[in-house]
């Protein structure tokens, strides 16, 4: 009669042993490889203007904008595909033909794309892991200088970019400073604008 009961009372001491000793840690999740963004809002990060005929600085509010950029409150692109196994980005505009695919790097948390005429990086926007959300970042850059008696016509250039601008990208074109400006058709002007997508 011992003899079993000693039996199973080692029994129960393994099994306890064991399910004690076997602690296993849960795995870590594997890191996503592709994320799949959907446009959700969009903000307007400053506007600056300079006009002549003394390249007067103002800071011009948002509706501003439509002379310039009527569709600005609409991003080209609905969605965007970052597949970061293959380093390549898709912006997806579901409306028309003009879906692009670039390759792309990381710097931090700054996505810089491979354009085909540049050898240098653009910074196209912001990719955050952690909150899976990307922010595009698009820059409308306008100049224009009237015609001088030195013979230089009407000049104007306009531009929609990804990116941002500052003082010095529009400085040392047209003009090389604000006094520059001594037409009072005169004018130099930026915004950027950030585009917000939130993960599908």
């Amino acid at each position: 009669m011992k003899y079993p009961f000693y039996a199973a009372m080692i029994s129960l001491s393994m099994i306890s042993c064991g399910n004690n000793d076997n602690t296993i840690d849960d795995p870590k999740p594997i890191d996503k490889e592709m994320y799949q963004f959907e446009f959700k809002s969009y903000a307007v990060k400053g506007t600056t203007l300079y006009t002549g005929s003394f390249g007067s600085k103002s800071n011009p509010d948002e509706s501003y904008l439509n002379k310039y950029w009527s569709m600005y409150q609409e991003p080209a692109w609905k969605k965007i595909s970052l597949d970061l196994t293959n380093k390549t980005i898709k912006l997806i505009s579901e409306t028309s033909s003009t879906d692009f695919t670039y390759s792309f790097k990381i710097e931090n948390d700054s996505v810089l794309i491979k354009e085909n005429n540049t050898n240098k990086p653009t910074y196209i926007g912001d990719f955050n892991k952690e909150n899976s959300t990307f922010t595009l970042k698009r820059t409308l850059q306008y100049m224009k200088r009237e015609s001088r008696e030195s013979g230089n016509g009407l000049t104007v250039v306009q531009n929609v970019s990804f990116g941002t601008t500052q003082y010095d990208n529009m400085f040392g074109i047209l003009f090389i400073t604000p006094s520059d400006m001594t037409k009072s058709g005169d004018q130099v002007l930026w915004t950027n604008i950030e585009y917000y997508y939130k993960k599908l």
